[in-house]
């Protein structure tokens, strides 16, 4: 089991940057079932979520956003998730079905909570009642838009009473929040001054008895003020990494005339179809060593940036930033942003390639 929840704050035609950062989470971590939280779409097609699932083996289910906010994507793979109904209220949006391998019935419930006090009421009596069926397995995942205890919050305001309301559902539905690993808050507000624990999976006890070494984390906060959380039972090893060629290698010509040097080494053997195999291991050498020295220096250039907006982020758990601090963290982000402009030509290959 492997489950993404992400409020990812806006997917319209004008966040291209967004578009391309969910597919990347898609390829990358491969999830079952991507929830998608504050879409902000009216409207969602078959063609656009093929394009962010990256290949036509996917279901989906959406509820549409009520003028520029809300809005949910349940997207999921069915050959490990059979889906037998579907469950929707104002607040959130959820899928009914089996695990594939697997006994029993298990609901997938992708919420956003509401901000007004009333509305908070009816959201919390709206999933007891929807709990109520006759279910085992329940995964609740999104952006609840509470927390639990005044640590969860920082330079914004706590309202124990709504706190209290959220334990008092968690209580009584009898639901085990997993601990996430990695940030201690998922949302950082634009200017860098309010941090709070937004997001966050909760289970039922047989769901966690059922999946050994349940666990969550988040993972980078890129493009939304959210981060992606993402929930599994363990690490699936998919084998070693197929090769990839790509159009930027052969801009300059010199990759052509490398290739072929390559080609016409002497393999000294007998067998035809070890020559061929060290023929192709040889072009395979020289493409990893000369042609992917650019892209490298690009990633790495990337990932220092993540590094160093990460490491901002984390300080922001522990203490307040300074003015030149705060300049310093959106300074790192502006340059990301460029990066992964330059960034972009590859990754949207690579998303036609899977």
């Amino acid at each position: 089991m492997k489950i993404i929840s992400l409020n990812v704050r806006g997917l319209g035609k004008l966040e291209k940057e967004k578009f391309n950062w969910v597919k990347s989470l898609i390829r990358f971590h491969n999830p079952d079932i991507f929830a998608i939280q504050e879409s902000k779409r009216k409207r969602v097609t078959d063609f656009m979520i093929e394009l962010l699932w990256g290949n036509k083996d996917f279901e989906y289910i959406f509820k549409p956003s009520v003028g520029q906010s809300g809005g949910l994507i349940l997207i999921w793979d069915p050959s490990r998730f059979c889906v037998s109904g579907a469950v929707e209220k104002d607040f959130f949006l959820g899928i009914r079905g089996r695990w594939v391998g697997k006994t029993g019935v298990s609901v997938i419930l992708n919420v956003y909570g509401p901000h007004n006090d009333h509305l908070k009421h009816n959201f919390w009596e709206s999933l007891e009642n929807i709990m109520q069926v006759d279910i085992d397995d329940w995964v609740i995942c999104g952006d609840f838009n509470e927390v639990r205890r005044r640590s969860e919050r920082q330079n914004c305001e706590f309202i124990e009473s709504r706190a209290k309301m959220f334990n008092d559902f968690i209580n009584k539905a009898n639901l085990i929040e997993i601990p996430l690993g990695g940030r201690k808050f998922t949302r950082i507000s634009d200017d860098g001054l309010k941090y709070s624990k937004l997001d966050r999976f909760l289970v039922s006890e047989t769901c966690y008895a059922s999946w050994e070494g349940i666990s969550a984390c988040t993972l980078d906060r890129d493009c939304s003020d959210h981060c992606p959380i993402v929930l599994k039972d363990s690490d699936n090893d998919f084998g070693p990494k197929p090769t990839r060629v790509f159009n930027n290698w052969f801009e300059d010509g010199k990759s052509i005339d490398l290739i072929k040097d390559a080609w016409n080494v002497t393999i000294r053997t007998p067998r035809v179809d070890c020559i061929f195999r060290d023929k192709l291991k040889n072009v395979k050498t020289v493409l990893k060593e000369k042609c992917n020295p650019k892209y490298n220096a690009l990633n790495a250039e990337i990932d220092l940036l993540h590094k160093e907006i990460s490491d901002w982020e984390n300080i922001i758990g522990t203490r307040d930033l300074t003015d030149a601090e705060i300049t310093s963290w959106l300074d790192s982000k502006k340059k990301w942003f460029q990066k992964d402009k330059e960034k972009a030509d590859i990754l949207k290959q690579k998303a036609r390639i899977k």
